[in-house]
């Protein structure tokens, strides 16, 4: 008898579209599961949404959060709701494949995984990427191949140890918390979601079971994620920002100076963790490439507010602080003279993502 899945669903103001996602979960080929949607206090009509499907299907639920806590406290609470053996995640406004459960379960049964993962599409309104089909990340998973255990031709690559130190080297991620599902007594011993992260929250989480447990990377796509406008992350084209050229409307800036900060903390907590690893073998070089990747986020901040020099002043001397660059320091050197004009050189190392 299949066992019982816990799909956990949080949104936020997705009365427009969750029906999507929840009708892919309608098209799994696996049936034993439950559907939990935890309404982290929507201000829309999604609770009419989601009630309209609880009544034609009893395996869904509604719950609603008695406080706003974020995407990571919205999927705590349907955690802890949670009656299957097994727990999976679906973003509101994303989809799965309808082979995603049946498929995750078989490679749980065959490889003895505790966890396992898949890739995805990302799709921008008409526009689907196939992402994994490119050269970078060809080349990662085939070095992930010939590194790590594999299963049926490769088809799901098994972890037990090295994963930490593999995630910290590769350019590319292959982890999402949307294509994970994993066993619910696992919660015992690694817990919820930190809330203090509202990005990056799913990326910490993840960290918890690298070396720590079995986990099955299935190397095909399961899930759609969806770059939609109200996305915490892709409310934007990042790639067409342009400083020099284009003026930032102040809400768009304060989304990627907020982003920003997320993102700084989040790196500081992986940096941390590299610090108490005793996993990682080359500690030094993995902490200057998280410093780097910090130091380009305070850069970047700094030659967004070069109009405000004292403010850009501020955030430049973070960026100095984590690492010493040709950019920063040219910058720092423009910003103490007052020079407010954009720079083809330093635009080169700006980092919006």
């Amino acid at each position: 008898m299949e066992q019982l899945i816990s799909i956990v669903m949080p949104t936020y103001n997705r009365a427009q579209i969750i029906s999507g996602a929840i009708e892919s979960v309608f098209r799994q080929s696996y049936v034993n599961w439950e559907l939990i949607v935890v309404d982290d206090r929507s201000t829309d009509h999604t609770e009419e949404v989601i009630r309209e499907w609880t009544r034609k299907d009893a395996r869904i639920r509604y719950v609603c959060n008695e406080r706003e806590k974020g995407p990571g406290g919205a999927r705590n609470t349907g955690m802890l709701a949670a009656q299957g053996e097994y727990l999976a995640f679906l973003d509101s406004d994303d989809e799965w494949y309808p082979c995603h459960l049946t498929d995750s379960m078989r490679t749980h049964a065959v490889t003895k995984a505790d966890i396992s993962f898949a890739l995805w599409v990302e799709q921008h309104g008409d526009i689907t990427s196939y992402n994994f089909d490119n050269e970078v990340e060809r080349y990662l998973l085939h070095s992930m191949r010939t590194k790590f255990e594999t299963w049926n031709d490769g088809d799901s690559i098994i972890f037990e140890k090295g994963l930490f130190e593999a995630f910290l080297s590769h350019t590319r991620n292959f982890f999402q918390l949307n294509t994970m599902v994993f066993r619910r007594k696992l919660l015992d011993e690694v817990g919820l979601i930190n809330e203090h992260f509202y990005l990056g929250e799913d990326t910490t989480y993840l960290l918890r079971f690298f070396d720590n447990y079995r986990i099955a990377l299935q190397t095909k796509p399961h899930s759609v994620y969806r770059e939609s406008p109200d996305s915490l992350y892709f409310f934007c084209d990042r790639w067409q920002l342009d400083p020099d050229t284009i003026h930032l409307n102040e809400e768009i800036y304060i989304k990627i100076e907020g982003l920003s900060f997320k993102s700084i903390k989040v790196r500081e907590h992986i940096r941390d963790l590299v610090v108490q690893s005793d996993s990682v073998s080359k500690k030094a070089k993995q902490i200057s490439y998280i410093d780097i990747g910090i130091a380009s986020k305070y850069y970047t901040l700094s030659y967004l507010n070069r109009y405000d020099r004292k403010k850009a002043l501020r955030y430049c001397r973070q960026s100095l602080r984590y690492k010493v660059t040709i950019f920063n320091l040219f910058l720092f050197v423009k910003l103490l003279f007052s020079s407010k004009s954009g720079n083809a050189f330093l635009h080169r190392a700006l980092n919006f993502w």
